[in-house]
């Protein structure tokens, strides 16, 4: 528009210079001819700046709408980069709370197992406990006696808990339970009878021995488990006129273990 009113006012001006400035030769064809000159140079020139201004119209519309395109573009890129985000983002959080969940239980479990742990600690320091071994703890020949005889083994290999009394040869059930008992016993047979009994209480539950006159060593063995109370007693027997043997290899030997309390 600058382009345009420019040269009408250098028009203007020089009207107003041809209307109150006579020729000098007073002649007004001359000034007339140079008004329509000057006149058709403007239009031309005014022709000239609209079709520029239109073309620059155009240029900045054009302009204008690659702007609004790149800006959609842009938007759409943005509008789908905010989307993947925030689709990792709750892929990740769901991933996180799984993971929570997942160490909630595992820290359930452990405190669980550990509970479970200090339970079985508890118990097994609470449960009683009753294991005896033993030898005879003498060398050379022990009987034949005239009546039955209580075997007192005098060797003690382990006594837990102190149920079995070297000095009576006894083992006295400390708790109601299930128990395992065994015994060995060997001899040199020479017109002889090696064996041994063993009771609970005054009941004799289980006999092993043999008879035999060659010279020979012969041993021999038995196990029982029994269901015992509080108290009960179990002991070994020598049978009248039957005898054992024993050296340092330790041959005759009772043993005894609470398997569990009932």
């Amino acid at each position: 528009m600058r382009a345009f009113l420019v040269p009408l006012v250098l028009l203007l001006c020089h009207l107003g210079e041809a209307k109150y400035t006579p020729s000098e030769d007073g002649s007004s064809d001359s000034l007339q001819c140079g008004i329509v000159s000057d006149l058709r140079d403007l239009r031309d020139m005014v022709v000239l700046q609209r079709a520029e201004l239109s073309h620059t119209m155009a240029e900045l519309q054009d302009t204008k709408t690659k702007v609004e395109g790149l800006k959609t573009e842009n938007s759409g890129k943005l509008f789908h980069f905010v989307l993947v985000m925030e689709s990792r983002l709750m892929s990740s959080e769901r991933q996180l709370e799984a993971m929570k969940t997942e160490n909630a239980a595992m820290v359930s479990r452990v405190t669980s197992t550990e509970s479970e742990i200090e339970k079985l600690q508890r118990e097994n320091a609470e449960r009683p406990k009753a294991a005896f071994s033993t030898s005879l703890g003498k060398t050379g020949h022990h009987g034949p006696f005239n009546t039955a005889t209580t075997v007192i083994y005098k060797n003690i290999f382990t006594n837990t808990g102190d149920h079995y009394n070297n000095a009576t040869g006894s083992f006295t059930a400390p708790v109601r339970g299930v128990y395992h008992f065994s015994f060995t016993m060997g001899d040199f047979l020479q017109s002889t009878v090696m064996g041994l009994s063993l009771f609970k209480n005054e009941q004799q539950i289980i006999h092993s021995g043999e008879w035999g006159d060659h010279m020979q060593f012969r041993s021999a063995s038995n196990a029982v488990i029994l269901q015992l109370e509080v108290g009960d007693v179990v002991f070994m027997q020598l049978p009248a006129n039957y005898r054992i043997y024993d050296d340092s290899n330790h041959r005759n030997t009772f043993t005894g273990i609470l398997l569990f309390p009932i």
